[in-house]
């Protein structure tokens, strides 16, 4: 059974990060770098687990469960987010180290490409998206939207624009079903497959909360 939309607690983030991993095992941006499957197993929760460290602190990254077990997870960043502190700097550090010492000749090109990233994000304080990844047992089943509603509301209310990368042509359709539209194609991972980026702006007649 699907039980409703909560945040993700640090208690959480080693089970979210291993769903991430799951849900992301074909992405053709990330396993362009670390290609092995074998130390792909340590590296692949690593990296997202070093992602939840960044987000987690922020408090909107958000789960929903089916059977108890995370079944989706959804990290977000607010507009104009802080510096991480030191603490939490360290502990991205560390979980990148196990990825670096994993791929220690590609994966500096994997970090390159998403400290790239920064240069397309829209000019205006907005909400992004950095991941979204449903288990793939319970793909299919509408959990994506239906996890992405608290900020997708939350950006309409206050009237904030929602800002998103994908590597995955297929999921074109399912975001522009939210409201979303396409940017621009780009490369900025060296070598890899492109990414396209995504905007959302507030539908017409949203109210400004505050």
């Amino acid at each position: 059974m699907v039980s409703d939309i909560g945040r993700v607690s640090e208690s959480d983030a080693a089970e979210a990060s291993r769903l991430l991993a799951r849900a992301f095992a074909d992405d053709p941006v990330i396993t362009h770098f670390l290609r092995d499957p074998k130390p792909r197993e340590v590296a692949f929760p690593a990296f997202f687990r070093a992602a939840l460290a960044e987000a987690l602190p922020l408090g909107d990254v958000y789960a929903i469960r089916s059977d108890g077990h995370l079944a989706g997870v959804a990290a977000w960043f607010p507009p104009d987010p802080p510096e991480p502190a030191a603490e939490t700097a360290a502990e991205i550090e560390r979980h990148q180290r196990v990825v670096r010492e994993t791929f220690p000749t590609t994966s500096a090109g994997l970090f390159d490409g998403f400290a790239a990233l920064a240069e397309f994000h829209p000019s205006t304080p907005h909400w992004y998206l950095a991941f979204v990844g449903i288990d793939p047992t319970v793909q299919g089943q509408g959990l994506g939207a239906r996890l992405l509603t608290p900020v997708l509301r939350l950006a309409d209310e206050t009237r904030t624009v929602c800002y998103l990368e994908t590597p995955f042509p297929r999921t074109h359709a399912f975001y522009k079903r939210l409201g979303f539209e396409p940017g621009r194609e780009a490369s900025p991972f060296v070598g890899a497959p492109s990414i396209w980026t995504f905007v959302r702006r507030p539908p017409p007649g949203a109210s400004r909360r505050g």
